[in-house]
């Protein structure tokens, strides 16, 4: 069986997007952050961990409610960007290079665990469930966020679009052959349910929706190919004509629906929260 990971499964691809990621993500993965810190409840002195942190927007928005904050990630890159960030805020927290799926920490040691974005892609989602679980505090409450799967969000329309006029005859292993892997938590009930069967008591599923406004398209074009490691993956499959068909179709989409600006492109996604057996 086949061992090779994926491109968003590898440290070294994500700690080589890590300045992008932090760009992209201030505008569309931070306003999902805020969302969740307000789904539970956080103070002064809260024992807060934050699995496959990325940059730290959940970090942030715990350590500014006063929690003590542990950010970890499997990508040096992310762990660097996110402490250089932290100092320029003047947020006082701990980091750690850590495998969400294999936490060196101790049992029942944080009374909020979150992972934004980040269990997505993990290669065994159940085991990050269980290891989320294991730290949390009897009672302790876990957030978990995933985007909404194809055909939600605009994005999935704007990349299918695109890919048709960079690759307009794709070769038969081009073509999809389902939806993607990070889609693998994108229904909320079974989402909700896999959250139950991994040993929490209760667990639901907020659907929210933010909008990324921007005011020249290249604010777009240009930090997408570079901010996530399958966008990397595959523009570095594309020859410079398909990658110009490729920005050129986006472009085209964005000014007949929306003109000359300014631009505005809508994320869907998925807050789960569950709460730790109160043992």
């Amino acid at each position: 069986m086949s061992t090779t990971l994926a491109p968003e499964q590898r440290a070294d691809a994500w700690s080589a997007v890590a300045e992008a990621y932090h760009r992209f993500s201030q505008q569309v993965t931070c306003p999902f952050a805020e969302d969740a810190a307000r789904l539970v409840r956080m103070g002064a002195g809260t024992r807060v961990l934050d699995v496959a942190a990325g940059t730290g927007n959940f970090a942030f928005a715990a350590a500014r409610r006063g929690a003590r904050v542990l950010a970890t990630d499997f990508a040096p890159g992310m762990i660097a960007r996110l402490e250089e960030e932290a100092r320029a805020a003047g947020l006082s927290m701990e980091t750690a290079v850590m495998d969400g799926q294999a936490l060196d920490l101790p049992d029942r040691s944080f009374e909020v665990v979150a992972s934004i974005f980040g269990l997505l892609f993990f290669p065994d989602p159940d085991k990050g469930i269980h290891e989320m679980l294991r730290v949390l505090v009897p009672g302790g409450r876990a957030l978990i966020s995933t985007w909404a799967p194809p055909p939600r969000g605009e994005m999935s329309r704007l990349m299918g679009l695109a890919m048709a006029a960079a690759l307009p005859d794709p070769p038969p292993a081009a073509a999809p052959s389902g939806p993607p892997p990070w889609a693998r938590l994108g229904d909320a009930e079974a989402l909700r349910t896999r959250l139950l069967d991994n040993g929490f008591a209760n667990a639901h599923v907020v659907e929210l929706r933010h909008v990324w406004v921007f005011d020249e398209l290249a604010q777009f074009t240009e930090t997408m190919p570079r901010a996530a490691p399958p966008a990397v993956a595959l523009f570095a499959t594309l020859t410079s004509t398909q990658r110009s068909a490729f920005v050129r179709a986006i472009e085209d989409d964005f000014r007949a629906r929306q003109g000359d600006g300014p631009y505005a492109l809508t994320h869907d996604a998925m807050i789960a929260v569950a709460t730790a057996p109160a043992r």
